[in-house]
């Protein structure tokens, strides 16, 4: 763990030093031809953020400030002022990731190495000065069996939500308002493999997303002693015949990973492949093709940045807006398609 958490804060600094050259500077930058005009800017080293019904912006990862190093939860108004809500430790909740509930309410996982907390659904109460236990999962009864570890949690829109349990290599559904959970899929094993139920196997789920209770996945096989990607597949789970059905749909391998994926307001799914840029996902054929890969210019009043959409990590669409985490910088871009269009005359 300590390594982990080391390797975090190297990630974190070479951030810092990557956002203070060209690719971002305050102010002064000279305006260029296909700039976008961004709603704001900011950046520090974030897990995961998710967009409120408010367009509030809720974001988490590591800062630090002259006491130390935490894991802190940030929110970010409509005009881009960046407020800290709470600071947690750095060692239990770096690997932290939010939904939102339907009512509004901020959930967390964090994966653990046997902390307290890594087998519950946790949520930020009493305006977010609180972290407390929201659901925990029902013990598995195998003496054998390791703590439960979740990873990643997906809302489901039906005030249900599922979670990848790291340990089991499995996914449950997790019913709040029965107090209950129920095993979705996943047979121990650490692979993928498709199939239903026990049949199917999941290797490290690092996202999940649902429309329409179908759920989409990113799978991946990491090869630690590389420090490579064996391989990377985007998966659907679904309910066919009283099942829940794993089929993977498109995977790439050679290093390549996906890195996440979410639908637009037209249902049109894209995914985000690290260093290759953007995708759309054809979901009638299964086959990717390119949407944005080219320079990234944005402004806001006090500040530029020039990169580019291969080095895209994070991707959300709400309504006209289109939001990405891209070297570090996390952007809002309101109208998006019409400043694309612009951009690219």
């Amino acid at each position: 763990m300590r390594k982990g958490i080391l390797l975090v804060v190297l990630q974190f600094f070479l951030i810092l030093s990557s956002c203070s050259g060209p690719e971002s500077q305050p102010g002064g930058m000279p305006e260029e031809k296909g700039e976008i005009k961004a709603d704001y800017i900011t950046s520090f080293f974030i897990n995961d953020f998710v967009v409120g019904a408010d367009n509030t912006l809720y974001s988490i990862g590591q800062t630090n400030d002259e006491k130390g190093y935490y894991v802190s939860l940030k929110k970010t108004d409509l005009d881009g002022k960046e407020t800290t809500l709470k600071n947690l430790d750095l060692a239990t909740y770096t690997f932290a990731r939010l939904a939102l509930a339907n009512n509004g309410d901020l959930l967390l996982v964090a994966k653990g190495n046997n902390e307290p907390n890594q087998d519950k659904i946790m949520r930020f109460e009493n305006n977010f000065s609180e972290l407390n236990p929201f659901y925990t999962m029902k013990p598995i009864s195998s003496p054998f069996a390791s703590k439960i570890n979740l990873f990643r949690i997906c809302n489901n829109n039906d005030n249900t939500y599922f979670v990848f349990d790291l340990s089991a290599r499995n996914i449950k559904r997790v019913l709040p308002e029965l107090n209950g959970d129920v095993f979705v899929a996943g047979s121990g094993k650490e692979e993928i493999k498709d199939g239903s139920g026990l049949e199917a196997s999941f290797a490290a789920v690092t996202k999940i997303i649902s429309l329409n209770s179908v759920l989409y996945l990113i799978d991946e096989v990491y090869d630690p002693s590389t420090g490579t990607y064996k391989n990377s597949a985007i998966r659907k789970l679904e309910y066919v015949n009283n099942e829940w059905k794993v089929t993977t749909l498109v995977s790439v391998t050679n290093g390549d990973h996906f890195t996440d994926l979410t639908f637009d307001t037209k249902n049109e799914l894209y995914v985000v492949n690290a260093g290759k840029g953007i995708f759309k996902l054809n979901l009638q054929n299964n086959s990717l093709s390119l949407y944005k890969d080219g320079d990234l210019k944005v402004r806001t009043a006090g500040r530029g940045v020039y990169s580019s959409f291969k080095y895209t990590e994070m991707l959300k669409f709400k309504g006209n807006d289109i939001y990405l985490l891209v070297s570090g910088n996390l952007i809002k871009i309101s109208d998006f398609q019409a400043k694309f269009a612009a951009a690219e005359k």
